[in-house]
């Protein structure tokens, strides 16, 4: 897992950053939230793997993940406005378990429908729906900097 190397890079930033994860990036963003205090403006979360439960064959096993730090994941609220956008036929991740990370983290849910895992093998390379996705957190975290309420 990529903690120490997610912290060393926001380090090295001057202003906090918005956070774009997909896949095993989500579960490296919500362990480094857990661990570390550093102030970011969001995360937009794409197509978290549910690495709590047996993943498709070619993929590392239960015991593999936990003992690499990867289970269990974080189910505390994350510090900072979130939107988790999930697949409803993704092969690493069934919709209802990302549902309830999602809310676990206090997110808002993206359904994103029938898109696979969002990757090339699902047919996506550049994804469009990030965009508006990332502007809302942007927003939201500028009416948090005038003095709003977390409303993601």
């Amino acid at each position: 897992m990529q903690v120490a190397a997610l912290e060393r890079t926001l380090a090295s930033l001057r202003e906090p950053a918005l956070l774009v994860a997909h896949s095993a990036g989500v579960l490296t963003t919500v362990h480094w939230a857990r661990r570390c205090a550093r102030a970011v403006h969001g995360a937009l979360l794409a197509a978290p793997p549910d690495f709590d439960h047996p993943l498709p064959a070619g993929y590392p096993d239960e015991d593999t993940l936990r003992l690499n730090g990867w289970t269990p994941a974080p189910r505390a609220a994350l510090r900072f406005p979130s939107i988790v956008a999930a697949s409803r036929n993704d092969p690493l991740a069934r919709f209802e378990e990302v549902a309830a990370l999602a809310s676990a983290w206090g997110s808002r849910l993206v359904d994103l429908g029938n898109v696979g895992h969002l990757n090339p093998a699902a047919g996506y390379g550049e994804w469009s729906r990030a965009e508006p996705l990332i502007q809302e957190l942007s927003e939201i975290a500028e009416l948090i900097g005038q003095g709003a309420e977390r409303t993601a």
